[in-house]
Formats: structure tokens, sequence, C-alpha cells
């Protein structure tokens, strides 16, 4: 057994591993919150019964995958855009306060208004990277909710040709069906799209860069890739910048492709397209970096001063042992007491000195550390009621509670499925590009750990999840050229 496949083995079990301990934590590591072991069994009988079942699918399964998959691909992406639009005219809840952050600062920058929470963003300089983006469609169709929810919902369609697209590559026609469906339906995803938030966005970036390397990496000849490597090169760093404007991630993806190409991928291929890894790897980098400075400058023009390079606050709030790393109003009245105090509006200097309280603060619980992290990671991937907590205020009792166990449900299902999916590879890991999906995942969640936590910041790996499941429902079968 080669290295390398050793090393496969090993990045879907971790990946597997963290999903079963993060919804374990979540579960039976929570017996307060009874109905989260309700829906974890329920989940665990669905996934049961859908193993059971996978070798002779109902034909509602079968006899779309005998279609053209274009049809069938965007048949289903007319019903993602009925199904969420539909929701979103619907459904209009009460905007949370980061939401309305992010909502007013695309407004101010939709009419050329000076930043009415500058300061605020100064010091959080990714909730302009998002507002950006959703300024442009304010100016295009107005200054309305409506136009941020609608712009989700396109987002979301677009995520979900593209996780269809990559199962349809790497997996089947059954995989592509069924991941295309279980993300139209995500009930955390409907609650989400009706409210401005970033998730949507660098979500369906990072689909866009997992099938921008796809299809320079496991298609085509050496020839026929040069000149598709350096477009795709090119876009992907692009899109990574972006991501990275929105949610401070972007290099993750890097490492994880950097990961993939020189421990995980077969060598074979490696050497004989190495001329295309080259070009796409070099424009990849050099284009993220450059866009990456770019932005930086734009973002000083509009904050009126550089964006702070380090996330003290964050990495301080995920360091709070009396929150378990979540949020606290002590934690964010010390920022604001040296931003606006001891650094006379300095974000870099704040945030420097957010990040020396930190250290402070891991000498002072260092034997508590490990047992933080391990919270940390129940409250990250132990439940997905997110989408139904911000909505709680224009949801009834009864609504609110359904939603939750319907959310969960859901969720814990699919993290079911993606820990079946990793034992499945990992019994037979081949060397593609897809191995990347589980590296980001694993990157994110460790990453997410050493800072601020919170349930909804696993919304990203949402689409990694069906990924991993996809393989189940194509086992022995080939995929689709």
């Amino acid at each position: 057994m080669t290295i390398q496949r050793v090393l496969r083995r090993l990045v879907y079990a971790a990946a597997a591993f963290l999903m079963l301990l993060g919804t374990g934590l979540g579960t039976i590591g929570n017996l307060s919150h009874k109905s989260y072991l309700a829906a974890l069994l329920t989940a665990a009988l669905l996934a049961g019964l859908f193993l059971w079942r996978r070798k002779k699918p109902p034909a509602l399964m079968e006899r779309p995958g005998r279609q053209n998959p274009a049809a069938v691909c965007l048949l289903l992406a007319f019903l993602c855009l009925l199904v969420n639009g539909i929701w979103v005219i619907v459904f209009r809840p009460l905007q949370a306060a980061d939401y309305q952050t992010f909502f007013q600062a695309a407004a101010d920058l939709a009419d050329g208004s000076l930043l009415s929470g500058k300061d605020y963003i100064a010091m959080f300089p990714h909730i302009l990277g998002y507002s950006a983006f959703l300024s442009v469609f304010f100016r295009l169709f107005g200054v309305s909710i409506l136009t941020a929810a609608a712009v989700n919902v396109i987002l979301t369609t677009l995520s979900g040709v593209i996780l269809y697209v990559l199962c349809l590559k790497h997996c089947g026609r059954k995989a592509a069906l069924l991941s295309f469906l279980l993300w139209i339906v995500c009930p955390s995803k409907l609650l989400y799209n009706t409210m401005s938030l970033s998730e949507p966005l660098y979500t369906c970036l990072l689909l866009l860069f997992f099938l921008l390397v796809s299809e320079t990496m496991d298609s085509c000849s050496q020839e026929e890739q040069l000149g598709l490597s350096a477009v795709t090169g090119l876009f992907s760093g692009f899109v990574l910048a972006m991501v990275n404007a929105a949610r401070p991630i972007g290099v993750i993806p890097i490492i994880a492709f950097f990961l993939w190409l020189f421990l995980l991928s077969d060598r074979d291929v490696v050497l004989s397209r190495k001329k295309t890894m080259l070009i796409f790897s070099v424009l990849l980098v050099l284009v993220y970096a450059a866009a990456g400075s770019i932005w930086k400058i734009y973002a000083a023009e509009r904050i009126g001063q550089p964006p702070p390079s380090v996330p003290g606050y964050n990495i301080y709030v995920g360091l709070n042992p009396e929150t378990q790393g979540s949020y606290a109003n002590e934690d964010m009245d010390l920022l604001q007491s040296r931003y606006f105090g001891e650094y006379d509006r300095n974000a870099e200097a704040a945030q420097q000195s957010m990040l020396e309280s930190a250290k402070i603060r891991i000498a002072e619980n260092k034997n508590s550390i490990p047992s933080l992290m391990i919270h940390k990671l129940g409250t990250l991937l132990g439940h997905d009621e997110g989408g139904a907590y911000y909505s709680k205020e224009s949801l009834s009792d009864r609504a609110y509670s359904l939603w939750c166990i319907v959310s969960n449900v859901w969720y814990y299902l699919v993290c079911l499925l993606a820990v079946a999916g990793c034992i499945l590879k990992g019994k037979q890991p081949d060397g593609s590009s897809l191995l990347i999906i589980p590296l980001c995942l694993i990157g994110i969640i460790l990453a997410q750990l050493l800072v601020e936590v919170a349930a909804r910041y696993h919304y990203c790996l949402i689409p990694m999840l069906l990924l991993l499941a996809a393989p189940i429902s194509e086992k022995n079968r080939p995929p689709v050229e």
C-alpha cells in the first residue's frame, strides 16, 4: 500500500471522526436537550433505511437517472428557484442585529453614502466584503430585504447546480439527483435565505472553486489543459479572494489544494500534467494575493484605515472559558473600550491588543483548553437550529419547535450519510481532486475552533457533507463522463 493511499484513508477517517464526535457531543453529550437525541435517532433510522434500500431505489430516483443529465439539472434548478423563491416571498422575518449591519452597509454603499457603521466595520472588515457584493444588486433592483433574499435564492440555486455537476462527474446520476434534492429542501437554508447574510455567497464561491479544480485536474490531456489551466487558475484566485473578503477562510482551500497536490494525488498523473499543475498553482496564488491586496486598498478607502491583519478579538472570544468560546458582551465591551479609548479608533492596534490579551487568557486557562476545544466542536457541529433561532421572533412557539426538529433531523441524516460516504471512500480511496473537500472540511472545523464559535458557522460545510455522502448512492457504478 502506497503512502498516498494511507494518507487518503486518514483524511476520510479524520473527516468522519470530526463529524461523529461533533454530532455526538451535541446530542448524546448534551442530554439536557432531549430533542437533539430524538432527532439523531430519527435520522439514524432514516439513514439505515436509505442504506438498506440503496440497491433497490424507488422509481422516483431511477427514472430521472435515465434521463439526460443536463435536462435533469435544469429541472432541479427550476425547482430550487421555485421552492426557495416562494419561501422568501411568503416568510419575512425580523432581521437579527448582525444581518441588519450587513444590510445597512450595503445600502450605504449602494447610494454612495458614508458607512454609518464604519467604526464597527473597521474592526470586522469581512462585513464590507459581502455588503459590497450585495450593494451591486441594491443599485440595480432597489434597497430591499427582498432583493437580498432573491440574491440568496440565486446563489443557493447555483450552489445546487455545482453540487449536481460535481456529483455527476465523480459519483453518478443518482448521487447528483439525491444531493441536489437534499440541498433544495435543506430547512436551515430556507430560513437563512430570508436574511441578509454572507453564508450563501462564500459557500457558493467555495463550491465554484472545487468545480474549477476538478475540471482542470481530473479531465482532458495536458495539451488540452494548458489553456484551460491558465483560465481556471486566474479565476480560482479571484474566487478565493472574494471568499476571503466575505469570510477570512480563503487560505484554507489553497492549503487543501496543495496538500492534495503534493501528498494525496496520483504521482503518475501529476508528473504527466506537471505543466498544467504548475500554471494553475502559480496563477492561483498570484491572483489570490493580488486581488487580496486590491481589496485591502478598497476597504481602507471605505473605512478610513487599513483593515486589521489579525482577528485578535475573535481569538480572544474563542478562548473564553466562561462562555465556552461563544460571544460575550464583556469581551465586546473590552474591544470597544480599546478601540475608542486606548487606541483612538485604530482597528489594527485594538485587534493586536486583543491578540495579546488572548495569549494571556491561554496562559491562565491552559489546562482547560482541550476541554474547551471539545465543547466548541459540539457547539459548531452539534445541531442545525441556527436558521430557526434567527427567525424565532417571527415564529410561533410551535412553529419554532417544529423548524428546530426538522432542521436537526435533516442535518443529522446528512452527517450520518457523509460518515458512511467517508467509510466507503476510505476503502477504495482514489487520488481525484475530490479529496480537497474533506481536507477543506477538516481545515474549516479546526480553524473555527480557534476563534468565536456558533452553530451557524457550519453553513458552508453542509454542501461538503452532501458531496461526501454522494458515493453511497452509486456503489460500484462509474461516474458519468
